[in-house]
């Protein structure tokens, strides 16, 4: 039976403590920078950084610095989808009624509180996680909480998120939230000597001591497996307490930590691939030194990604085993039975009539065009043939050019002697194929 921990007495947890907090260098200043736009009133204070860097634990720190001189309404932005549910966020969190108002009573509300609060000096601190999650209409109801008319000002915004934020507050409906900015902080991951010093505190606010629990080298293996991201050194490090108190032993190697993260990293296969077989060295005995890359006996060579199968062009349901994401990033999919450039022609003459032939008697009732040169080569040809296999002279097909060569214009056959196919009809995937070439930029 395992034995229970409390989870305040665990040293590294995935969740935000403010117990366990450790004043680095990035979000310490981030930290100090916050506090002071927020009792100064410098204006809304900006945070942002990668997943897992630390910006919940800031604002938790953050709020608790301000909770003995402003009411403070931490939130997080993911929760938050309509107006109601951000007034109602808010009046919650600073411990006002909220369920069965409605929307319009629901901000005056959140208004009434804030011009109290304003009247004994102190003000509403709203800090919102997860902010690049929030509408532009919410971030914009939260900047016109700002300015409520009060003597000094009583609402001070702090918004956090990830890179996505500051995208959002580059559109331009957003400008004037983007002006009222005082502060912008930047969360990145721990370098080597912050990974080590933030492990150790870990460790020491859960009353236990680093070195009596993990060996030497295994703060360089937390660093190297998890790039100095807080959440992942928790994570690994959790694991591997785990993993070595179920096996007995009362210290943490840094094969413990390789083992834990490669526990963490795996994932399961993607659904339609399959794994590539076994690849070994092998080498030639005919080619001294000479080395090739193969598979090993009996092992079947597949690749990984199966192209999608077709129909006259158009994709159709993947089979077992093949991968549903195969195939150009653009596809030209319609249900075509026709030239689809037809219609752009419609309205056109044909200017040449196209007949196959299939012997002297082909052309009976249609006029030609033929010039003397050509007349005079057609003769020539035909002797040669016939004395070479001995068959009967070809009939030529000829017409009286007349006086004028424009009387026979109209309605006339021109005669090739090269036979030109009809084109087949161009298939769907032909058109999809050209499209994606050229979108290449290929030929």
């Amino acid at each position: 039976m395992h034995q229970r921990r409390h989870p305040s007495s665990r040293p590294f947890l995935a969740a935000p403590r403010t117990a366990f907090y450790h004043p680095a260098r990035q979000i310490d200043a981030a930290l100090t920078g916050l506090e002071r736009g927020v009792r100064r009133a410098e204006g809304v204070g900006l945070v942002v950084g990668p997943p897992g860097t630390g910006k919940s634990l800031l604002l938790l720190a953050l709020a608790d610095s301000l909770a003995d001189d402003f009411a403070v309404a931490l939130s997080c932005g993911a929760r938050i989808c309509t107006r109601r549910a951000l007034w109602q966020a808010i009046l919650s969190a600073i411990g006002e009624p909220f369920r069965g108002i409605d929307e319009g009573e629901l901000r005056l509300a959140v208004v009434e509180r804030v011009r109290g609060l304003a009247a004994t000096g102190s003000g509403l601190a709203i800090l919102v996680d997860e902010a690049h999650t929030l509408p532009l209409r919410l971030l914009e109801e939260l900047r016109l909480l700002t300015t409520i008319p009060t003597p000094l000002p009583a609402v001070h915004l702090v918004l956090a998120g990830t890179v996505a934020l500051e995208e959002r507050l580059a559109n331009p409906r957003l400008e004037s939230l983007a002006q009222r900015i005082g502060g912008r902080f930047t969360l990145e991951a721990l370098d080597h000597a912050e990974t080590c010093a933030y492990v150790r505190t870990q460790m020491k606010a859960a009353t236990r001591q680093w070195e009596t629990v993990f060996a030497a080298g295994c703060d360089d293996a937390v660093f190297q497996v998890t790039d100095g991201v807080p959440r992942l050194i928790n994570q690994v490090c959790d694991l591997a307490l785990v993993r070595v108190a179920d096996e007995g032993r009362a210290r943490v190697l840094p094969t413990d930590i390789e083992s834990a993260w490669a526990d963490i990293q795996r994932l399961p296969v993607p659904h339609g691939r399959r794994p590539a077989a076994p690849s070994a060295v092998v080498e030639r005995p005919d080619d001294e030194g000479e080395i090739e890359f193969g598979v090993l006996d009996g092992a079947v060579s597949a690749p990984l990604v199966e192209p999608p199968a077709t129909v006259s062009g158009s994709p159709v349901a993947a089979q077992p085993g093949a991968d549903p994401w195969a195939g150009p990033d653009v596809e030209f999919v319609t249900e075509m039975h026709s030239d689809p450039f037809a219609s752009c022609f419609a309205g056109d003459d044909a200017e040449v009539e196209r007949i196959v032939r299939d012997g002297p008697q082909g052309f009976t009732g249609h006029g030609s065009v033929a010039s003397d040169e050509g007349r005079r080569l057609a003769t020539t040809l035909a002797r040669l043939d016939h004395q070479e296999a001995g068959a009967p002279p070809v009939a030529t097909v000829t017409v009286d050019d007349g006086d004028e060569a424009d009387d026979v214009d109209e309605g006339m056959m021109v005669i090739e002697e090269d036979v030109v196919p009809q084109p087949s009809p161009v298939s769907s995937g032909r058109y999809r194929d050209l499209f994606a070439r050229l979108r290449r930029g290929g030929g």
